[in-house]
């Protein structure tokens, strides 16, 4: 997929697509000194991260929602929204500090302002419960560990957005439970094909009922070893 076949799909600013164009730049660049992905060339970023960072903007409008993207890794998909929608307020969390001078740089050249930096793991943002209206997540752990870690981050009536592949329907039939205990339901799932045949990708899309109970999050070794 190119850069102008990305504007086309979803109705992108010139200027958006040149602060996009940037950022794979980068992302080659850095990946010879850091291991960021094994996806470097440029239209397999387009397709592969930037076009699946974006697709659920196609059914949920980002707003001026306060967002942490946990895991957020080399910044999909929290660093393109923030990009793409400079209304939201985007937080990247992630625990390897390394990264973050990578993602400093994108925000540096791009002129992003409406991102912070968080180097932590989720199960320690003690202080940050039930302060973010959206949690994303994308390749970062099994479903139930997203909702154990993601939820209690939310607001009651916060929006979590899980980006899963073509098991995405199986896991949420395993995540009952963890629902269920993080009083968290499921709203709508997103199906759709990615384009060059990348497969198939599911969203999930959930909100938070009430207050997550003060033992949510539980500490990551039990997480690991025992998925709620």
């Amino acid at each position: 997929m190119t850069f102008e076949e990305l504007q086309k799909a979803f109705s992108l600013e010139e200027g958006t697509i040149e602060k996009l164009r940037i950022y794979a730049k980068l992302l080659k660049e850095w990946n010879e000194k850091i291991n960021l992905t094994s996806i470097v060339e440029e239209e397999e970023v387009v397709e592969k991260h930037i076009y699946d960072s974006l697709l659920p903007s196609k059914v949920f409008k980002f707003t001026n929602q306060n967002l942490i993207d946990m895991g957020t890794g080399a910044g999909f998909p929290g660093l393109v929204l923030a990009i793409c929608f400079p209304e939201l307020h985007v937080t990247l969390l992630d625990a390897t500090k390394k990264k973050f001078s990578f993602l400093e740089e994108v925000v540096k050249q791009t002129e992003t302002k409406n991102v912070t930096f968080l180097c932590a793991r989720a199960e320690d943002l003690r202080t940050f419960r039930e302060h973010y209206d959206m949690v994303t997540a994308r390749g970062f752990s099994a479903l139930q560990n997203i909702i154990e870690l993601g939820v209690p981050l939310l607001k009651v009536d916060g929006i979590l957005l899980a980006y899963k592949g073509d098991k995405g329907m199986e896991e949420l039939r395993e995540s009952e439970r963890a629902l269920r205990l993080l009083r968290t339901r499921f709203s709508n799932a997103q199906k759709e094909e990615l384009p060059g045949g990348a497969g198939m990708r599911i969203n999930l899309f959930f909100k938070k009922q009430e207050k997550t109970m003060a033992r949510y999050p539980r500490p990551w070794n039990q997480i690991s070893k025992h998925s709620l």
